[in-house]
């Protein structure tokens, strides 16, 4: 997870990934177009969908680069870059922004993220009612995509700083996070350390945008003293573990199920 170890800090975060967690549906079996609502009337988009396990890289008509993480959707309007950036996303994905003179946009069904040149992760899912966003590069502003009756004002992130959202419970929170751990994601440089079965599924889940299932009795399993992946897709890192950690596994479109 991508949260500063502080004990302060982390106490705050926990309460609200608490509610993030607890509040949050399951993933759709397959990417789905859920946020039709969210286009432009009659433009034509054009759609770009992750694949299960993997990551797959859009590159935009003004340079920007899009790393989409599984499940995900992006939306790209045919008149992009033609008096503005607007993209639509259904998921997880990183943004490397090219510097232009119009703003570059990313809607959610939840939030609102505005920026003229610089790097962040988003992740929100329509299937879910959490999302965040991770600032890594630059200025950000964020807020909220919908009416809110109690806070409309968008919040501005700098390097470290990053936003928790949860629509059911109409929650928006600024808070700090590592950034040296998001470094890591966009290299694609798995790090898996002292990690029970619990903390492994929570960090596949965060990392590769997947639900895992555990089933059976897990308290017996040995803890990953340490595990590194270099671009490696899911298959692989389950293949691996499996081994080190005595479990079954089956990957089902965007649902993974660890049997131990």
């Amino acid at each position: 997870m991508l949260f500063k170890s502080d004990t302060t800090v982390r106490y705050r975060l926990g309460v609200s990934m608490l509610l993030l967690l607890a509040l949050a549906a399951c993933h759709s079996d397959k990417p789905a177009n859920n946020t039709v609502s969210l286009q432009q009337p009659g433009v034509k988009y054009t759609v770009y969908e992750g694949e299960t396990g993997r990551r797959k890289s859009v590159l935009l008509a003004d340079s920007t680069v899009v790393i989409l993480n599984s499940a995900s959707v992006l939306q790209v309007p045919e008149n992009y870059g033609k008096g503005g950036r607007a993209v639509i996303l259904d998921g997880d994905a990183f943004f490397r922004v090219k510097p232009g003179t119009d703003s570059f946009s990313v809607t959610t069904d939840k939030l609102v993220a505005t920026v003229l040149g610089t790097s962040f992760k988003m992740r929100s899912f329509s299937s879910q009612q959490g999302a965040t966003v991770y600032l890594l590069t630059g200025k950000i502003r964020v807020g909220k995509s919908y009416h809110s009756a109690t806070d409309n004002q968008p919040e501005i992130l700098e390097r470290g700083h990053m936003i928790l959202a949860n629509k059911e419970i109409d929650l928006m929170e600024k808070e700090t996070y590592h950034p040296e751990e998001l470094e890591a994601w966009v290299s694609d440089t798995l790090r898996i350390k002292d990690a029970t079965p619990m903390a492994l599924s929570r960090t596949l889940e965060e990392w590769f945008g997947i639900e895992v299932d555990i089933r059976g009795d897990a308290s017996k399993a040995r803890t990953i003293t340490e595990a590194v992946f270099f671009n490696a897709p899911l298959e692989d890192v389950l293949s691996n573990l499996s081994a080190q950690q005595d479990f079954k596994y089956k990957i089902d479109r965007n649902k993974v199920v660890l049997t131990f």
